[in-house]
């Protein structure tokens, strides 16, 4: 896979700049029947912050064919944190620190893309759209649903 731009799966990570990495897809039988689901998990962020990034998603084959290969990338969705304060000028429920996920269908936008069934990974790029915030990814997998 030479000229795919990732970087190596290390979790977690700090996702203070753009970040590529290749995942792999559930087993071609499991997708025939059920939808595939990008799970990124532990997602570690502070409650009083606004964060954002966005979620991309490009075809592995089209990545290296077209040297970067961005006509050919999806916005599978973004994540969204607004920091909201209970009338008493207290957070919700306690804590700075929330650990959540974002689980977006993307069997659609794979067809869309036109991966092949026999493509064994896909390549994902998290974007961060605020500075200074704290981000953490705790590991990004697909699954079935």
């Amino acid at each position: 896979m030479a000229g795919i731009p990732t970087t190596p799966a290390t979790f977690p990570m700090s996702l203070d700049k753009p970040t590529t990495v290749m995942v792999a897809r559930p087993a071609k039988k499991e997708r025939e029947e059920e939808e595939e689901v990008l799970v990124i998990e532990g997602i570690e962020i502070n409650r009083d912050e606004f964060v954002k990034f966005d979620v991309f998603i490009n075809d592995e084959d089209e990545e290296a064919a077209a040297g970067g290969g961005a006509e050919k990338t999806e916005c599978a969705g973004s994540f969204v944190n607004v920091p909201h304060k209970q009338r008493n000028g207290h957070s919700g429920d306690g804590g700075k620190v929330k650990k959540t996920q974002l689980r977006i269908g993307i069997s659609e936008l794979l067809e869309d893309l036109g991966v092949e069934e026999d493509d064994e990974d896909v390549v994902v790029k998290l974007v961060p759209r605020c500075d200074n915030v704290h981000v953490t990814v705790g590991g990004i997998k697909i699954e079935n649903e």
